[in-house]
């Protein structure tokens, strides 16, 4: 893996500069979800030393186009204890902007002296304290008490934190106006500037970028000399040494001697010998993980991932060709897709002839740290497309059942698995992926109990615990919906053969429709020949059947609650509950008189139904999984 990542960006690397690497390119949005055009601007706000103020107006509003980052210098945020250094931000990270001219207060309450650039180059740039730059710092620090009158709030909940509405409210934006990038200018006589000048184009500022990010040694620490052989590419190299992250934000946090990473059963004492890289290797590592961490992301189970690809040892891949095609077919599995934008014939989406494995590296951050959570690793490219076109045929041929608005895949399988919200570390929904995608065997009781508490997350209304449940409020369509997914969603894993225990069935003969086979009872034949329902299984289904008639019969009575429905126990229905489900439901039937109704569901039902070693051939949680699959078939149009 580290072989790609440095071979990946090495490709991408030529022509480019050292200003590439800390330049950020914001994300830009050219239209609103509702397809209107948007306009986007940059923002100078001039830093009036003369008439001392502080100038935010409509006529300092200029057209965001590609090249405003460059010009402007919009340098990443470091984050962590780093000095604010940014005289160019995004419109949201004002308060950067803040720490850099003005400073903050500190946790005792001190008010700050000077802005966090000016005391950086005091502290460690003291070569450049004679620069227009420094000097110009010093002097915007005096109109700190005008902008913290005017731009900072000072409420309870927020004090001390910079009010945006209060710096662009004067712009007079329309709602399709947005602002991208907000930079300094400063105008003064005394610093023989006239007429505003950014504070990137200082002079002095080009020369504190330089020794800031790119005068290190040629050397890497612990580096001898010589020729030494370099872990990442394979090649001996100059220049070699053990792997140093300075980024916080950087997914090689992944290669280092922590807990959870691919170096932990690596000798700690000799980690700078079995873990050296040349310092270009090293240079390319960095550039591939701020790429990877900016295009090639994606959320799997509600968890940010990255797609981190091995391919095979050969020169002529196309690697930002490559990683684009796995980006979009890893959005095919995990992310929500109208169907309207697919074909039913999904091959066209998956043509990729490449040879790779795939490694999804789940993380946390805020931007300033980097915490690896999980992997799923090493998918064969061949196993990975046959999971999408597995779920995809399995949603086509399911969608009577489930609904065709949206592909059926991992992502909607993720909003059907309860995950209790900031009480749990364990994803569950995590968990199962991982399981699909590096081909390991599912028990089905796990299933049947991501079910039940799913059931139960409806039947009482439990969304404020579980927050990737859809609130539903039609409690026979919130089961109706879970039942026929849960159904797909085994059926997929049946094809794919990852269900434990799974018994080897004959290919069964779906009967064609005729005139002596009634047309509903037909529907459930094929869906039990679908689904390979074994007899105990039928029996619950047509028990379930049995359950909507009178439910149904109860509810033209007036009664909308459906009262038979509290004979159920959601948690699961063990052999007891089964067989007083049955007398309740064949004393309703004849109280509603519909027992004429209902006799051929109830025959079938004590047909199939086998007390012997019940308990041994199904679980409780199972046993409401096919009761309610009866009750619900009603309901498919």
């Amino acid at each position: 893996m580290l072989t790609s990542l440095a071979k990946f960006r090495e490709q991408l690397s030529k022509n480019r500069g050292d200003w590439d690497d800390i330049i950020d390119i914001p994300k830009v949005e050219y239209k609103t979800k509702k397809g209107l055009e948007l306009k986007n601007y940059v923002l100078e706000i001039i830093f009036d030393l003369d008439n001392q103020d502080i100038n935010v107006d409509a006529q300092n509003l200029k057209e965001y186009d590609e090249l405003s980052p460059v010009q402007l210098k919009n340098i990443n945020i470091q984050g962590g204890n780093n000095k604010a250094i940014y005289a160019c931000v995004e419109s949201n990270k004002l308060e950067q902007f803040r720490k850099t001219f003005f400073g903050t207060i500190d946790k005792n309450g001190k008010q700050p002296e000077q802005g966090q650039f000016q005391e950086l180059i005091k502290k460690d740039f003291i070569h450049l304290k004679q620069t227009q730059l420094y000097q110009t710092l010093k002097e915007i620090f005096s109109l700190s008490p005008i902008f913290t009158e005017q731009y900072i709030n000072f409420e309870k909940e927020s004090a001390g934190v910079i009010d945006y509405k209060n710096i662009f409210s004067n712009l007079n934006l329309s709602l399709t106006e947005r602002i991208v990038l907000v930079y300094a200018s400063v105008k003064s006589n005394k610093l023989q500037l006239a007429e505003p000048i950014p504070i990137t184009h200082l002079e002095g500022y080009d020369e504190f970028i330089k020794a800031k990010f790119f005068s290190k040694s040629n050397q890497l620490p612990g580096d001898s000399g010589g020729q030494k052989l370099c872990y990442a590419t394979g090649l001996k190299s100059a220049a070699v040494a053990g792997l140093g992250i300075a980024e916080r934000y950087s997914l090689n946090k992944m290669f280092v001697t922590t807990t959870f990473n691919y170096a932990a059963n690596l000798n700690n004492k000799a980690f700078d010998k079995n873990y050296q890289v040349s310092q270009q290797a090293q240079l390319y590592l960095e550039r591939a993980s701020k790429y990877i961490l900016e295009k090639y992301k994606t959320r799997i189970a509600g968890i940010d991932h990255c797609i981190i690809p091995t391919f095979l040892h050969k020169t002529d891949i196309d690697y930002e060709f490559a990683l684009s095609k796995i980006k979009n077919n890893a959005d095919l599995l995990f992310q929500t897709i109208e169907i309207k934008t697919l074909s039913e014939n999904i091959e066209a989406y998956l043509e990729d002839d490449e040879v790779y494995w795939i490694t999804f590296m789940a993380f946390e951050s805020d931007g300033n740290f980097f915490k690896t959570i999980n992997l799923i690793k090493d998918i064969s490219s061949r196993y990975f497309k046959k999971v999408i076109e597995t779920f995809h045929a399995v949603g086509w041929e399911m969608r009577s059942f489930i609904g065709g608005k949206y592909t059926f895949n991992l992502q909607s399988i993720y909003s059907l698995i309860p995950l209790r919200k900031d009480k749990e570390k364990k994803n569950e929904a995590l968990l199962l992926f991982k399981s699909i995608l590096e081909g390991r065997k599912i028990e089905r009781e796990l299933i049947y109990k991501h079910f039940v508490n799913l059931i139960l997350c409806h039947k009482f209304g439990r969304y404020e615990s579980f927050t990737n449940i859809w609130k539903n409020e039609n409690f026979d369509f919130a089961i109706k919906d879970a039942v026929f997914k849960y159904a797909a969603f085994m059926h997929a894993l049946e094809s794919l053969k990852l269900l434990k225990n799974m018994e080897e069935t004959e290919e069964i003969i779906i009967p064609e429709e005729n005139e002596t086979t009634p047309g509903f009872q037909q529907k459930i034949e094929q869906f039990f020949a679908k689904m390979h329902y074994t007899e105990d299984q039928k029996a619950l289904f047509y028990l379930g059947r049995v359950l909507s008639s009178v439910a149904y019969a109860q509810y033209q009575k007036g009664y909308e609650t459906k009262p038979v429905m509290n004979k159920l126990n959601y948690n699961g229905m063990d052999k007891k509950d089964i067989i007083r489900l049955r007398k309740d439901l064949s004393e309703k039937t004849k109280q509603y008189n519909i027992f004429g109704k209902t006799e051929g569901n109830l025959s079938r039902f004590t047909q199939y139904f086998k007390l012997h070693e019940w308990e041994k051939r199904m679980k409780p949680e199972e046993s409401i999984f096919f009761i309610l699959s009866g009750y619900s078939f009603g309901l498919v149009k």
